[in-house]
């Protein structure tokens, strides 16, 4: 066997400086606005999650909540935490190191997560929490959450890695970023756009999402797939006969149905 190369540490603190531009934009600078609404938003979805299947299987004190025979969904109080907070954000001009500064995002995460629990609901109008459909609001929380993910580590700190990287390190992460961006849109193209989004942070997931078979209703699948492949896709994911993914798809589907009269 041949001699084995290692690559020495120096070589990664210059070519990619990530540990320093964390340090100081990151660390130096403090929990802001956005790191306070990430935390509320993820404490309080994995909180929901775990009343919500207390509830289910009848275990500790919880219970529904209902007003005059109503059931009032977690949502509601959502909708209106984020009503409060972006009337105050708006209207009041408040310093992000006040108390302000800390309650409004606090609240606006808190809103964020009870109301993206139950995308499913108001995007179907039907309670559809623990079905398969449901799958939809787990889905609308890890978009955000990526997107939070994104935004507490803020421009800077990608700026500042790409400033101070050396030639041999720009390069690098000029071509990573860009063969992550093309993973990320073939995988949305093909109808997985939560790996798309996680993909924007873990590449793994948009490389994983933009190798697989791609869903059936799909842009990809209807403009590349031939029939052969359209039938495997098919098969893969075959709750997607019955549930498109898209509105606009629903939409098509339903009037096929009514041409047919389905």
């Amino acid at each position: 066997m041949g001699p084995l190369i290692l690559i020495p540490a120096d070589f990664w603190s210059e070519s990619f400086p990530v540990v320093d531009a964390f340090q100081e934009r990151v660390r130096q600078t403090g929990i802001g606005t956005i790191q306070i609404t990430l935390v509320a938003f993820l404490v309080t979805f994995l909180v929901t999650r775990g009343i919500t299947f207390a509830i289910k299987n009848g275990k500790g004190p919880f219970g529904d909540v209902s007003v005059g025979g109503t059931h009032i969904h977690h949502l509601v109080p959502g909708i209106i935490l984020l009503l409060v907070t972006g009337v105050v954000g708006i209207a009041i001009d408040w310093q992000p190191g006040g108390v302000a500064g800390l309650i409004v995002p606090t609240f606006f995460g808190i809103g964020a997560a009870l109301t993206l629990d139950e995308f499913a609901l108001w995007l179907t109008l039907k309670d559809v929490y623990w079905s398969k459909e449901g799958r939809r609001s787990v889905d609308a929380v890890i978009v955000l959450a990526t997107v939070l993910t994104l935004a507490a580590l803020g421009i800077p700190f990608w700026v500042d890695i790409w400033t101070n990287s050396n030639v041999t390190g720009s390069w690098i992460l000029a071509a990573w970023h860009v063969l992550t961006a093309i993973f990320c849109v073939v995988t949305f193209l093909k109808g997985k756009w939560i790996f798309s989004f996680v993909g924007l942070i873990f590449w793994p997931f948009a490389v994983i999402g933009a190798l697989r078979l791609a869903r059936p209703t799909s842009l990809w699948a209807r403009k590349v797939y031939g029939v052969r492949r359209e039938t495997r896709a098919r098969a893969r994911y075959p709750e997607d006969r019955h549930m498109p993914m898209w509105f606009w798809q629903r939409r098509r589907q339903a009037k096929k149905q009514a041409a047919a009269g389905a």
